[in-house]
């Protein structure tokens, strides 16, 4: 199928074709409007000529009943010498067509109404209206009215009306051509971007107005789009950069693991080469719970969870881990917060919160979790986090340099803000003074509410 050349593409948008429609309509009503007017003015005129020549012919016909053809001749010769402005015509014809009296030529072919010319005094000719009715003895008798006044008027509405409706139609086609090519530009400049974007300018967006119209609303819209997909793809380049860096190292040691027990196939090389693969394993896990999280499937089975009970068995669980390191696992947890969520995830989220308070808190320092009705809190005295670094602590893999020497993979986090956001919270990191403090709290629905 051929395209459109450009200069005219807006003529195939909708904007021209609804402008179209609407001139449709408004050449309607004009014409409706115009029927009206005609009907009311020229077709009035003619009803009110009708009704004057059915009048006169009364009257003469009530002369001839009482005089017979010589009152009517009179009658007609009377209303003649009456008529100054010159629009009544007669004829009254013997029954051999010969004209007795009046001002007419000729007798119409038949009786009942009928439209012909008569000449005028002057030479002209005129349009005429004419009623011809029979008579008792024989002859006719014909009475008519000059249209020569309606003509004239319905000639000047026809003439209005022609030029209404030009003016109608160029107006409806140029605003539609105006609207046209101006909807068919902020389309093109769209395509153009999206075209951009489709290449890979990732950064390009689409103009938006002052005007607020739907245009603007869509373009707002499609920009909103494209931050998160620019976003989403910013972030999986960096993922995969995480990936092809920090699994290097483990898979490193597996090969040389594996090298060891090839060599020397003992129990303990076989077992520390299985040691590094469910090391890989548990990293992938956590990577797919991670995009399974992010995804939000998993919403649809959200229910009722009581937060403050999962906090007490969080903190059961590692308080064995917190007396290890000589550390004290202070709880402040308000009975009965609850929430909708999946309570799988939200223990998932405190038991990462906790472990890496337990792991990175000072040696024989305390760890508290405090849980209320604005959210959880999580403090602990180590080191803390500098601020340049509290944002990408969140990315898969990241990784403080103070860390690297501990066990981990650099998900915990990336887990946490993942959970948090499905769950409709906000993660904030703060400085402790020693220490780090971080906090789960609420800022839309699903809700925490203490009971």
């Amino acid at each position: 199928m051929a395209e459109a050349h450009p200069r005219w593409v807006f003529a195939r948008t909708t904007a021209f074709r609804v402008t179209l429609l609407h001139l449709l309509l408004t050449l309607a009503g004009t014409s409706l409007v115009g029927g009206v007017a005609w009907w009311s003015t020229a077709g009035f005129a003619a009803r009110q000529a009708a009704q004057e020549i059915e009048r006169g012919m009364g009257v003469l016909l009530q002369s001839g009943a009482m005089s017979g053809p010589r009152g009517i001749a009179l009658s007609i010769e009377a209303r003649l010498a009456a008529d100054r402005s010159g629009v009544e015509f007669y004829l009254l014809a013997a029954p051999d067509g010969q004209r007795i009296a009046g001002n007419l030529s000729g007798v119409p072919q038949g009786p009942g109404w009928h439209e012909g010319t008569a000449r005028l005094a002057e030479g002209a000719e005129a349009p005429v209206m004419m009623l011809a009715t029979p008579l008792p003895g024989g002859g006719a008798l014909v009475v008519g009215r000059d249209l020569s006044a309606v003509r004239a008027l319905e000639q000047r509405l026809l003439s209005g009306a022609m030029w209404v409706g030009g003016a109608v139609l160029l107006l409806g086609l140029a605003g539609g051509l105006l609207i046209g090519r101006g909807v068919a530009k902020r389309a093109a400049a769209m395509e153009a971007a999206l075209a951009a974007v489709q290449a890979g300018a990732l950064d390009r967006r689409l103009a938006v107005g002052s005007g607020g119209d739907e245009f603007d609303r869509l373009a707002a819209r499609i920009n909103a789009t494209l931050d998160r997909l620019q976003s989403l793809m910013a972030a999986l380049r960096e993922v995969t950069d995480d990936i092809a860096h920090d699994l290097r190292t483990p898979l490193t040691r597996l090969r040389q693991r594996l090298d060891t027990a090839a060599q020397a196939p003992t129990p303990a090389a076989i077992a520390a080469a299985q040691g590094e693969a469910d090391a890989l394993l548990d990293i992938f896990a956590a990577l797919l719970r991670i995009a399974q999280v992010e995804s939000g499937t998993q919403r649809a089975g959200f229910t009722r969870v009581d937060l403050s009970a999962i906090a007490e068995s969080v903190a059961e669980v590692y308080a064995p881990a917190a007396e290890e390191r000589g550390q004290t696992l202070a709880t402040d947890i308000a009975p009965g917060v609850t929430l909708t969520g999946d309570p799988a995830l939200l223990t998932q989220m405190l038991a990462n919160l906790v472990e890496n308070a337990v792991r990175h808190g000072r040696e024989a320092g305390r760890v508290a979790l405090a849980v209320t009705g604005e959210g959880v809190t999580v403090t602990d005295d180590g080191p803390g986090i500098p601020q340049a670094e509290r944002e990408r602590v969140f990315r898969r893999f990241h990784r403080l340099d103070a860390a690297r020497s501990t066990p981990g993979s650099g998900l915990g986090l990336a887990l946490v803000r993942a959970v948090a956001e499905l769950h409709g919270m906000s993660v904030m990191l703060e400085d402790a003074s020693p220490g780090l403090r971080v906090r789960v709290w609420l800022h839309g629905e699903p809700g925490i509410r203490a009971n």
